[in-house]
């Protein structure tokens, strides 16, 4: 900050004494996406932050990942429909707020020192344009996370410093604008916005894409060096969420140096970078809890961003927040959030699941060796709870558990909590989210007529007495109680289903 009222900034120098940026505690490589008009891949500033798709092989015209994106080495030009990123000041002025490689001896620094920046080039009006923009973000996250990291990326945040002013987000083809927000918030991805350059209640008015409702849009307002909104920026009191410094910015620009402009567009990218931050400066537990609740995650570090602002008076009562962008409050909230001491016991790790059986999963992880802090651990049980119950808890050393009677295609969140058995202390949740298979069948149809009766209950008490061995599809139909075996309970309740009881 040059000047201005002291303190009327964002603390980042506080903030980068908790971290730099750059990866979370599981190791993911945290990925900004830079919607916008291009950028300048070549400034020095930003070549070390660049996110570059290392399993594409630049200028072959073959789509080597199979991502479904010929050529695309550093993210993707919606304009063209190819791997090109056009050159724009406004776009590399936005990326180096983002981040611009700190600590470098160059004039400036991004929110981050070490983030990843992807480019794409979709800054328009024109729907199906903004869509493939992205569309794009949104397709390498779910590419991630479907290959467990190895191809994709890990992108946490888009910034679009673009729209359409007075627009209405419900109207004609803009609703489709919001649908994309809530896709790529099913991903973890938050998408931050710059509001209209006009003293507007967006409230009243409209505004693409921060007058769209969808909750994983963080839609930014300006402040400036006297900590005041700008007074040529928009506001809203349930459409803008907070402000942030958008007033005589400068960061990098095209031809190598830098510039200094105005604008919420410059105010938005404080914001989107911001949300890379807060992934870098969580706890362990919480990187953990984001891995396998990506939209309630979301949704969290957005509401950690709004919590840690510092209120303003001047946006009191027409943003949300009421306050301006404060990262280092953020990451306190954020690294605080599911965090362990030195004498809590480390989570089980490298839990997996094998979904192969019908109506069943058995999930496998290897036990703590030691404490958080270090020290070796002492008798500890695994506590494992299913979809936010507790469900029940597995002795030291055994490392499985099949759990039964699952339904098939059906989503069930497990976390396990290593717990101490002489003081209670616990561990940080590991979690993982499995969805088990199974036949499609009628349950209690075991011969296959469509109709539930009394051959089906003989046919049960057979399987259940052992006269006869069920197949796969009969154990399907005829395991009425979902434990993965047929006893006499399963007989019992196909009478009750025969006779209509409850």
């Amino acid at each position: 900050q040059n000047g201005g009222t002291p303190d009327a900034d964002i603390d980042a120098p506080e903030a980068w004494d908790i971290t730099t940026g750059g990866v979370n505690a599981l190791g993911d490589t945290i990925v900004v996406a830079v919607v916008d008009g291009g950028m300048m891949l070549n400034h020095t500033d930003l070549v070390p932050n660049l996110w570059i798709n290392h399993n594409e092989i630049p200028g072959n015209g073959i789509d080597d990942d199979n991502n479904g994106y010929v050529d695309d080495i550093n993210g993707w030009d919606a304009y063209s429909s190819d791997g090109s990123i056009p050159g724009s000041g406004h776009g590399t002025h936005v990326a180096g707020i983002i981040g611009a490689k700190g600590n470098n001896g160059s004039m400036v620094a991004g929110v981050n020192w070490n983030v990843k920046l992807m480019a794409i080039a979709g800054s328009s009006g024109t729907t199906s344009t903004v869509l493939e923009a992205y569309g794009y973000a949104l397709d390498q996250r779910a590419f991630y996370d479907s290959t467990n990291g190895a191809l994709g990326a890990f992108v946490v945040a888009t910034n679009s410093s673009f729209g359409i002013d007075n627009a209405d987000c419900n109207s004609g083809s803009y609703a489709l604008w919001n649908d994309m927000y809530d896709a790529m918030g099913e991903y973890g991805i938050l998408s931050a916005a710059a509001t209209m350059n006009s003293n507007s209640n967006v409230d009243n008015t409209g505004d693409v894409p921060t007058g769209c409702a969808s909750d994983y849009m963080i839609a930014v307002t300006n402040t400036t060096r006297n900590d005041v909104k700008n007074s040529g920026a928009a506001y809203g009191a349930t459409m803008i969420d907070l402000g942030a410094p958008g007033t005589s910015i400068l960061s990098t620009y095209t031809g190598g140096g830098t510039q200094t402009l105005t604008g919420t567009s410059m105010a938005s990218p404080q914001v989107a970078g911001a949300v890379g931050f807060m992934h870098a400066a969580m706890s362990a537990g919480f990187a953990n809890y984001f891995k396998n609740n990506r939209a309630d995650g979301g949704v969290l570090i957005k509401q950690m961003i709004l919590d840690g602002t510092d209120p303003l008076p001047s946006l009191d009562g027409i943003t949300v927040s009421g306050g301006r962008l404060n990262i280092y409050n953020s990451a306190v909230i954020v690294q605080e959030y599911l965090a362990s001491d030195s004498l809590d016991p480390n989570p089980v790790s490298n839990l997996q699941a094998d979904t192969s059986q019908w109506y069943q999963a058995t999930l496998t992880w290897n036990d703590p060796t030691t404490l958080f802090g270090g020290d070796s651990i002492t008798d500890f049980i695994i506590e494992i709870n299913r979809d936010g119950l507790f469900h029940t808890s597995i002795p030291s050393g055994l490392e499985s558990f099949t759990d039964y009677g699952l339904l098939s295609g059906v989503p069930y969140y497990y976390s396990f909590i290593t717990q101490l058995t002489d003081n209670d202390s616990t561990s940080a949740p590991a979690s993982i989210t499995v969805i088990p298979v199974g036949g499609d069948c009628m349950l209690g149809d075991v011969t296959g007529d469509q109709i539930i009766n009394l051959l089906d209950v003989i046919n049960v008490l057979l399987f259940a007495l052992e006269y006869e061995t069920p197949d796969i599809e009969d154990l399907c139909a005829a395991d009425v109680d979902y434990d993965g075996v047929i006893t006499i309970t399963d007989v019992l309740r196909l009478v009750d289903i025969v006779l209509g009881r409850p």
